[in-house]
C-alpha cells in the first residue's frame, strides 16, 4: 500500500511539553599574554612542553555527501558488520544499537568527539551505555520508548560473548562511517535531513519479508515532492493534526516536517498521529519522532489502520498511562533518595555523639 498523508484541522491537544536540559558547553581556555624578554637579559631555558594529547577522531562524512546517501552508507556498514560477524536473524539488535547511538543526548559541534570514548568501551560497558540512553529518553518520552521496545528489549537479556562482539562490531562500523556526525547536531531540522532507521530496517530485512509485509522504501525525493504539493494545496499551519495511516519509519512525515520548517513553521506545534502494522518499523518511527524533534503531541500506534478502532484515542490513553507511571516512579525515586539521605545523616549524628 503506498504511503499517504491525510491532513485535517483540529485544535491542539493539551499534552504536557517534554523538556530536557541541553549539555553545558565547555568553557573556552583563557589566552595569557607572555611578555617578551628585556634586551641584555639571559632568558631562562623553558621547561619542556608536555606531550600533546592525540587529536580526537571525528569520523566525518565525506565532503559533499548527500544526507540520504550518508545514512545509507552508515546503514550498509552496520548491516555488513552484523552479517560478517554472523549475528544471525535478530535484526532488532543492530537496529537497536544504531537507534540508541543516534539518540545519544550529547549533541552539538563536539558530538563527533565522543567517538573515541564510545569505541574505547568494552562490549558489556557499551551495552550499559545503550541502556542508559534508552533510560534517559524513557524519562522524557515513555510512550515513544515503549513503542520502540521491539528494538531495545534485547539489552535486558544476558548476552553471550558472541552476541556482545556483534554489538560492538555494529557500533564500530556505524560510528567510523560517520554516525555521530550525521546524528550529532542539536538542530532537529538537521537531524531530519535523512531517515537512518528506514535504511537500517530495509537493509537488514530480506526481500521476501518486505514483500510479505508490503513494505517498500519510498525515495526521499518523492516524499519531499508529495509533501510540498500537500502544503501548497491546503492552508496548513500550527494547530493542525497530521495523520499517517501507513507510516513505515516516517519518511513522509520527515518530508512534511521539513517542508513546514521551510515555511518557518515548527512541526512541534502540530499534532502527529502515526500508525504502522509492523512492530519493527513502528519502533523506527518512534525513534525518529524523538530524533527529529516532532514535539510532545506526537503519538505512534502499532496496529492495522483498517481495523474498526480509534487508534488516536487508544494511543493518547496509552500515552497518559505511561506518563503517570513515569511520574510515580520518579516520585518513588525521590522519596527513596530522601530516606537514604536521612538515614545517612542520622548515622553521622550517632557517630559524632559516640565520639
Amino acid at each position: 500500500m503506498p504511503q499517504q498523508l491525510n491532513i485535517f484541522a483540529q485544535q491542539p491537544d493539551e499534552d504536557d511539553d517534554v523538556f530536557f536540559r541541553r549539555p553545558a558547553e565547555p568553557a573556552r581556555p583563557r589566552l595569557l599574554a607572555v611578555p617578551a624578554p628585556a634586551l641584555g637579559t639571559v632568558t631562562a631555558i623553558p621547561a619542556p612542553k608536555p606531550k600533546s594529547k592525540p587529536t580526537a577522531r571525528r569520523y566525518p562524512v565525506p565532503r559533499g555527501t548527500d544526507p540520504h546517501r550518508a545514512a545509507q552508507r552508515i546503514a550498509e556498514a552496520a548491516a555488513d558488520a552484523w552479517h560478517r560477524n554472523h549475528g544471525g536473524g535478530s535484526m532488532e539488535v543492530p537496529v537497536g544499537v544504531v537507534a540508541a547511538l543516534s539518540l545519544w543526548p550529547l549533541k552539538g559541534p563536539d558530538a563527533p568527539l565522543q567517538a573515541d570514548f564510545i569505541l574505547g568501551l568494552d562490549a558489556p560497558d557499551l551495552v550499559q551505555l545503550l541502556r542508559e540512553c534508552w533510560a534517559y529518553w524513557w524519562m522524557r518520552r515513555p510512550d515513544l520508548v515503549q513503542r520502540a521496545a521491539p528494538i531495545a528489549q534485547w539489552m535486558e537479556e544476558d548476552l553471550d560473548r558472541h552476541r556482545l562482539a556483534c554489538v560492538k562490531a555494529v557500533a564500530r562500523a556505524a560510528i567510523t562511517n560517520g554516525l555521530l556526525t550525521v546524528t550529532g547536531s542539536s538542530d532537529p531540522g538537521d537531524l531530519a535531513e535523512c531517515d537512518l532507521m528506514s535504511w537500517m530496517i530495509t537493509g537488514l530485512r530480506s526481500r521476501g519479508s518486505r514483500q510479505w509485509l508490503g513494505e517498500f522504501h519510498t525515495p526521499p525525493e518523492v516524499c519531499e515532492m508529495m509533501a510540498r504539493v500537500q502544503l501548497d494545496e491546503g492552508d496548513i499551519g500550527p494547530g493542525f493534526s497530521m495523520l499517517e495511516p501507513t507510516v513505515g519509519t516516517g519518511g513522509m512525515v520527515r518530508a512534511m516536517a521539513q517542508a513546514l520548517r521551510e515555511r518557518d513553521i515548527d512541526p512541534a506545534q502540530c499534532r502527529w498521529h502515526l500508525v504502522e502494522l509492523d512492530p519493527i518499523a513502528a519502533a523506527g518511527a518512534a525513534v525518529n519522532m524523538m530524533l527529529w524533534g516532532m514535539g510532545p503531541r506526537t503519538t505512534v500506534w502499532c496496529g492495522n489502520t483498517l481495523a474498526p478502532v480509534d487508534t488516536a484515542k487508544l494511543a493518547k490513553e496509552e500515552k497518559a498511562e505511561l506518563f503517570e507511571l513515569r511520574d510515580r516512579m520518579e516520585a518513588g525515586m525521590a522519596v527513596a533518595y530522601a530516606v537514604g539521605r536521612a538515614q545517612q545523616l542520622f548515622a553521622e549524628c550517632g557517630m559524632e555523639k559516640a565520639a
